[in-house]
């Protein structure tokens, strides 16, 4: 007789609007075999109705749902008594302050900046469901540079466009030193210039061709998700300082959160 133990299994309701999306995250979470996701909400009003019919071990919820937001959903919940031991993660392109903040005043157990890497979301929700440590686990933390390069290519700039590189240091300056942001030109342009043996003329003028690139032939709905503004409004693209501050603090909030 065999008398190796079976894994837990924990059973997930997955909330977002993008239906090809949440059936990426389903079968990411196929592959730890401890989860089975329950049911799928596409609004925020399904997310709250089916999480109290269901009473989930976890809910994996976006931020930015239609008709209820996330925030909205768990104020709802907690007004209705909902007091079931529910595990909540939350997701969202927004990795403001304020919205982290948020999220830590209805108790939420992680929240993930998308776009995320599979294999670190799938440790992440092991170690929430668990208690299993990362420390435990092996897992390296991320580097700076590997969340940039990926932001970076998420949004339409791959690295045979010029500028690429520029944006990427200067981001991770930035990420290192915020008050660079105070001067453009003479501090954080310089000094991406003298490491590329160029000017700070050239450097912005890069940057602004690279970022046009991303607009030009880049994924829509992602630019809009980044930042926060449909691109086809009188806003436009983000300037090159609006496109460094927005990545630089989307760096800093995901190596808060695994940290």
């Amino acid at each position: 007789m065999d008398n190796t133990p079976c894994k837990p299994r924990y059973r997930v309701v997955l909330a977002d609007h993008n239906r090809e999306y949440l059936r990426l995250v389903a079968d990411y979470l196929g592959e730890t075999g401890i989860f089975t996701v329950e049911e799928y909400a596409f609004d925020g009003r399904e997310a709250y109705e089916i999480t109290r019919r269901i009473k989930p071990d976890l809910l994996v919820l976006d931020l930015l749902l239609p008709v209820l937001d996330g925030f909205a959903v768990l104020e709802e919940l907690s007004a209705s008594g909902y007091c079931e031991p529910t595990k909540i993660v939350m997701t969202s392109f927004v990795g403001l302050d304020f919205v982290l903040k948020k999220a830590a005043s209805y108790n939420v157990d992680y929240v993930f900046i998308k776009p995320f890497e599979k294999e670190v979301f799938k440790k992440r929700l092991v170690e929430i469901m668990t208690g299993m440590k990362a420390a435990e686990s092996g897992q390296a933390r991320p580097r700076p540079d590997d969340i940039i390069t990926r932001h970076i290519k998420t949004v339409g700039i791959t690295a045979n466009v010029k500028g690429y590189y520029y944006l990427r240091d200067a981001i991770l300056m930035v990420h290192e030193n915020f008050d660079l942001m105070n001067h453009l030109t003479t501090g954080l342009y310089a000094k991406v210039a003298e490491k590329y043996n160029s000017t700070p003329q050239r450097v912005e003028r890069a940057m602004r061709h690279a970022i046009e690139t991303a607009w030009n032939r880049g994924n829509i709905k992602v630019l809009e998700d980044f930042f926060g503004y449909t691109i086809h409004d009188s806003k436009g693209k983000p300037t090159n300082g609006e496109f460094i501050a927005m990545l630089a603090d989307k760096l800093n909030t995901e190596l808060k959160y695994v940290d």
